[in-house]
């Protein structure tokens, strides 16, 4: 871990000189992260290192901050999900339009963070009490996972 200035040779007097901007350095997960600071102040230099360090290893321990992710909506997730899956799978999209809108009918305002176990049997018999065969259900929940997951 460290911070510094790279030298350089100046054109007109051929001295060595350093650059007025700071880096930093470090090694995470066996891989040298050499990045600028952006900065003139070494102090500053020194917080993003640690703060670069910080976002890195809360990414490779899967402990970001994802509230944004779990506070919205199915609905908005499923939207999201389909417009994706039609790109990607134009073939399938009629069935994923189909099942995604049953999804949105009876959970488009769960919030992605309250779904459970309970969330997702109510589902399955409400759809069953509708008529639906396991088989289109399951398919569903497929979708249902694949939209918020």
């Amino acid at each position: 871990m460290s911070v510094y200035r790279p030298t350089y040779t100046d054109k007109k007097t051929g001295k060595q000189k350093h650059t007025k901007v700071w880096y930093y350095k470090f090694i995470f997960a066996g891989r040298l992260i050499k990045e600028s600071a952006k900065t003139t102040s070494k102090t500053v230099a020194k917080e993003a290192e640690k703060k670069r360090r910080r976002e890195l290893e809360e990414g490779f321990n899967g402990i970001g901050d994802a509230r944004d992710e779990r506070l919205r909506p199915i609905r908005e997730l499923a939207e999201t999900f389909y417009a994706d899956y039609s790109v990607r799978q134009p073939k399938s999209a009629t069935f994923a339009e189909y099942a995604i809108r049953h999804i949105v009918r009876l959970l488009g305002e769960v919030l992605a963070v309250d779904v459970t176990d309970r969330t997702v049997l109510n589902y399955q018999t409400s759809r069953l009490n509708e008529g639906a065969s396991p088989k289109t259900i399951n398919k569903e929940v497929g979708f249902y996972y694949a939209s918020w997951a």
